[in-house]
């Protein structure tokens, strides 16, 4: 069976001292994007969080506030006036050394060699390590030779690395003050350059959260990068539709809905069925299909409250919780309370300050009162969703994978399962590979590894979004296990300026298909062995829970859907695959009471 990144919560990786680490969000758990933990998700978060004090996740994990805080990009001539006056890295200069473009650039062994050479030894500079469960990434980037350096918050689980010999640097920045983060981030980097004594070849991240700061902080060195005006209009569902349309590309029909007066004009313009997508202040608010007025009114409605609800805590965004989360939260003050006497002065050194029994009531307050809930409605897109997984280098498209998506728990469109290769017809896999490179260059972006994700509609592709890194979950795997390329390497690569150009198998190499079970039935998980008797299959590459003995857990007639566990099958064929991995969910019976 592989080893491939766990995608559970902290409680399945317990370390001997607290650390900080972010959570998935449970809708784009697949998409691998992190988000500021909540305090009420469980007894584990709450001891853990608690025993850290107060103050730490603002301390330790980038926000929307910080992110709404950095400077604007730089002007075009302020760009090319930094890079005339920084030097060429070390890694362009070993990259020069080795002769003729062409061969450097070859798809084959010995491009993918000479390739290699330039970026060992490069010092690239990780900024923030995401969640821990992308510790993979670190592990490959010392095993290509790259001295890696990472800039987080003072308590990440990313500092561990330094003693396992895995990373070179660990760079603590206190990522409190939100108007303070980019010059605190800038001089970190700086004082690392200096630390490990020489030139810097990249600045990269494989953390959503983390991508305008990287685009800012490189940009300013002179180093590779998007520029922050692209990135932040893809990470902006709004502005990129206004992008898609003035670029004459396909775009569903949408409106933003900034008071309660334009719901009718809303339904008027997009029409039903349509999709609710709040698009800011939103990760734990997901994302709902409505099919007439009155539910899109309903719908508005219970965002305003969800949002009314929810609390700041220590300056983060977190949900109202309902009464057992407010219990487990209490209880898990409690929990930490006694988990700090008996770890005495070794929880207090990995402390910053005393360490109080709970957030303290003047450390929260009413999100109301400074979270402007705009709402965006779209269209409805029907048909097929796919992943495309794509490469730029130099501002060409080196790379294109898809990857099929099933079909959603609706109406909150949680993910299921996927297989990879794609099995639609070749030229509706061209027409979405087509319009994710036209997507990506109509806003800008020029080098890295992407996540588009697409639909396949009636009326032809569609985009639904772009991400400026890396998926999570399964992707990393899915496209090393059929195509032969490590996204992380090629990520790397362009970080520091090195051409991507990977050898792709002229046929897959596997037939995958993996599946996420979510919860049928709503309570509390009664045992986590449900998986145990596939574990050892030899057709199935990983089948492992998702939860804990004892976790709430939501079906989808009462929320959104928890998910509950995870596997990966190969076989012969792509379709022996799914029908493989779809007999396992119909058998499996999740225990819960």
């Amino acid at each position: 069976m592989l080893s491939f990144p766990h995608l559970s919560s902290f409680l399945f990786r317990p370390h001997p001292l607290p650390q900080a680490d972010y959570e998935l969000n449970p809708y784009r758990r697949r998409g691998g994007q992190e988000r500021v933990p909540s305090l009420a998700s469980s007894l584990a978060d709450a001891a853990r969080w608690t025993s850290l004090g107060s103050a730490s996740l603002t301390t330790n994990l980038i926000s929307d506030a910080s992110i709404g805080s950095l400077p604007a990009g730089l002007t075009l001539g302020e760009r090319e006036r930094i890079q005339l006056a920084t030097p060429m890295s070390p890694a362009l200069n070993m990259l020069a050394s080795l002769g003729a473009p062409d061969r450097v650039s070859a798809r084959d062994a010995e491009g993918k060699r000479l390739r290699r050479q330039a970026l060992r030894g490069a010092v690239v500079v990780f900024v923030t390590a995401g969640y821990s469960g992308k510790k993979f990434i670190f592990e490959k980037a010392r095993e290509l030779g790259v001295r890696s350096i990472v800039l987080d918050g003072p308590d990440s689980w990313a500092q561990s690395l330094v003693a396992e010999g895995v990373i070179e640097k660990f760079v603590p920045v206190d990522f409190g003050d939100a108007d303070a983060v980019f010059e605190r981030a800038l001089s970190g980097v700086l004082a690392a350059r200096a630390a490990v004594g020489g030139e810097l070849d990249g600045v990269c991240t494989f953390c959503e959260m983390a991508v305008p700061l990287v685009s800012r902080l490189a940009e300013r060195l002179g180093l590779p990068c998007n520029s922050p005006a692209a990135v932040d209009s893809a990470r902006d569902k709004s502005s990129t539709r206004k992008v898609m349309e003035a670029a004459g590309l396909p775009n569903p029909r949408s409106f933003l809905i900034e008071d309660a007066a334009q719901i009718a004009e809303a339904a008027a313009h997009v029409g039903f069925p349509a999709v609710i997508k709040p698009i800011f202040g939103a990760a734990s608010i997901g994302v709902v299909r409505v099919n007439s007025e009155e539910e899109l009114v309903a719908a508005y409605k219970r965002v305003q409250k969800e949002m009314s609800s929810a609390r700041i805590v220590a300056g983060a965004l977190q949900q109202g919780a309902d009464e057992d989360e407010v219990e487990a939260s209490t209880s898990g003050a409690d929990a930490a309370k006694a988990a700090t006497a008996a770890n005495g002065a070794a929880a207090a050194a990995a402390a910053p300050a005393a360490a109080p029994a709970a957030p303290s009531a003047s450390a929260s307050a009413s999100a109301s009162t400074w979270i402007k809930t705009t709402l965006m409605v779209e269209e409805y897109l029907d048909g097929p969703e796919v992943d495309v997984d794509l490469v730029l280098s130099e501002g060409a498209p080196v790379y294109g994978s898809i990857t099929d998506n099933w079909p959603t728990v609706e109406p909150y469109f949680n993910e299921t399962g996927s297989n990879c290769p794609s099995i639609l017809p070749a030229e509706q896999q061209r027409e979405l590979v087509d319009l994710a490179v036209r997507s990506v260059h109509a806003l800008g972006l020029s080098i890295g590894v992407f996540h588009v994700e697409l639909k396949q509609t009636s009326r032809g592709a569609r985009l639904i979004e772009v991400n400026c890194r890396m998926g999570g979950g399964p992707v990393r795997a899915t496209n090393l296990l059929v195509w032969g390329v490590d996204l992380v390497e090629e990520h790397l690569l362009t970080a520091a300026g090195i051409p991507s150009r990977p050898p792709v198998a002229p046929a897959p190499l596997k037939f995958i298909a993996e599946y996420s079970l979510n919860a049928k039935k709503t309570g509390r998980i009664g045992a986590t062995d449900f998986l145990q008797k596939y574990e050892a299959h030899p057709d199935v590459l990983y089948a492992r829970p998702l939860v804990a003995a004892g976790e709430k857990v939501t079906a989808v007639e009462d929320g959104m859907p928890t998910w509950v566990a995870e596997l990966m099958v190969e076989k012969p064929t792509v379709e022996e695959a799914i029908d493989f991995v779809q007999q396992i969910e119909r058998e499996t019976v999740v225990p819960v009471v």
